[in-house]
């Protein structure tokens, strides 16, 4: 899903203090905002920059929030409009949803429910934007699975990858942060015999224990203060295709006992309600954690693990496939060009050589990262060290100085060593043997500008 700041929300009401108050809250919460106390001015802003949702007060003097709806919607048809509503004025609200409106809240708003409600417009938005792709993507049954790599263990990941697809198996995603767990997670459903169903996604780590089971199974009117209606839940929106339970470690015990029964029958109720729903589902999770110690430690059903990993993908980081490095920095540097109408730049010898020998603790995210910034510095030339991140040092090993593999075990005279002690003492050696810090720099594949750098910030300059 594209990040809040990505989003883009108009608020407009009559009442200047209810706009502060949630142009303020948005923000907070990461979103773009911007706040208006007069619907003509909300026509004008769109008329010059877009929006990818509306909140809007219903009664307002001269264009009512239903006028404005029109308006907007002839405007840009693809925005998403949240209706706020007195009690009073409900069918007025379902008239306005029969418009074009996407959701209501009464006012006064629950906060809760607002973020649920902009969630899930998100992952509409998201969901829409994915089946438009789709149908761009190949379906060649060996096309490339949306990974960059070429290396022996993202050969394998692609065989697995092919192999499991086009069953209905349950799969465990594991690996770290910024490794590709969700990309997996897309492809599986991508290839499979339901991609064209919906895929539905959703962060068991971002939302509490009791939203998170809204969430998940949905809740009938009533269920909770803020309940005004029955909402589905991400259970029924996949029904027939998908889901994707992201960051499933984090989940409360509560919602796992009530996970485990939708895995073993298909069934599920909705916080508050009696009734049993039956679903058809694919079940797709991912974790940065390791589930059998959070087992032993009683933080994970064991049973639920066990239904969960019928299939197991793990990820390898960066730092073990750094053959890669060098794909997937030329397929950043053209991506973000590409992206931000830029010519495309390339790393020198010297900082293409610094990226092959990080260790990448945020792996591939955190490489794109690096690029994307140096892209922007570099503009029209080639991308040089000068335009890499000062603090990528910090976690750089030269194999050629340590003479070993960094695939394999560092040597046993660096055992409980950092990496910055390491760095230290190769860059004073060198300067021991070598009669000049340009002499240095070229043995250590760094820039003198680099060991200049160092020796000031350890007063040894």
């Amino acid at each position: 899903m594209n990040r809040p700041e990505e989003f883009r929300i108009i608020v407009v009401d009559d009442e200047v203090r209810a706009v502060a108050g949630l142009v303020e809250l948005l923000r907070l919460d990461g979103y773009q905002v911007e706040g208006f106390s007069q619907s003509d001015l909300v026509l004008d802003h769109l008329k010059k920059e877009s929006a990818d949702l509306l909140l809007t007060d219903l009664k307002m003097p001269g264009i009512d929030g239903l006028e404005l709806l029109q308006q907007v919607k002839i405007l840009d048809s693809d925005i998403n409009v949240i209706m706020i509503t007195g009690q009073g004025t409900v069918d007025d609200a379902v008239a306005a949803m029969k418009a074009g409106a996407d959701d209501y809240l009464l006012k006064p708003i629950n906060i809760d429910e607002l973020e649920i409600v902009i969630l899930r417009i998100r992952e509409k938005r998201e969901l829409l934007l994915q089946n438009r792709i789709f149908r761009e993507v190949s379906r060649e049954p060996e096309a490339q699975v949306d990974f960059i790599g070429r290396s022996p263990k993202m050969e394998k990941i692609f065989r697995a990858l092919r192999d499991v697809a086009p069953t209905m198996a349950t799969v465990l995603i594991e690996g770290e942060t910024g490794t590709g767990k969700e990309l997996v997670a897309r492809a599986l459903h991508r290839h499979g015999a339901r991609s064209e169903m919906p895929l539905i996604a959703i962060n068991c780590a971002a939302l509490h224990e009791g939203l998170l089971e809204s969430e998940l199974f949905g809740h009938v009117k009533g269920a909770f203060t803020g309940a005004v209606r029955n909402k589905q839940g991400k259970f029924s929106l996949a029904d027939g295709g998908t889901i994707f339970l992201d960051e499933i470690g984090d989940m409360a015990l509560s919602v796992q006992a009530k996970l485990l029964r939708v895995l073993v029958s298909g069934e599920f109720q909705q916080v508050g309600g009696e009734k049993t729903h039956y679903v058809d589902v694919r079940v797709l999770a991912a974790t940065n954690k390791d589930l059998l110690k959070a087992v032993a430690q009683g933080e994970f059903r064991e049973d639920l693990y066990y239904r969960l990993n019928v299939i197991q993908f793990t990820l390898p980081p960066l730092r073990e496939r750094l053959d890669d490095v060098p794909l997937l920095v030329k397929y950043f540097c053209q991506q973000i060009a590409e992206r931000e109408g830029r010519h495309i730049a390339y790393p020198d010898r010297e900082a293409m050589r610094l990226l092959e020998n990080m260790l990448w603790p945020g792996n591939v995210r955190e490489l794109e990262n690096v690029i994307e910034r140096a892209v922007i510095y570099a503009k029209e030339r080639p991308i040089g060290v000068v335009d890499l991140p000062e603090s990528l040092t910090d976690n750089v090993v030269d194999s050629l100085v340590l003479g070993c593999n960094l695939k394999g075990d560092l040597m046993p005279a660096f055992a409980g060593v950092t990496i910055k002690a390491m760095e230290k003492q190769m860059i004073l050696a060198a300067l021991e043997r070598c009669p000049s810090k340009a002499q240095a720099a070229r043995e250590l594949g760094i820039s003198v500008r680099k060991i200049e750098y160092r020796l000031k910030e350890w007063h040894q300059g």
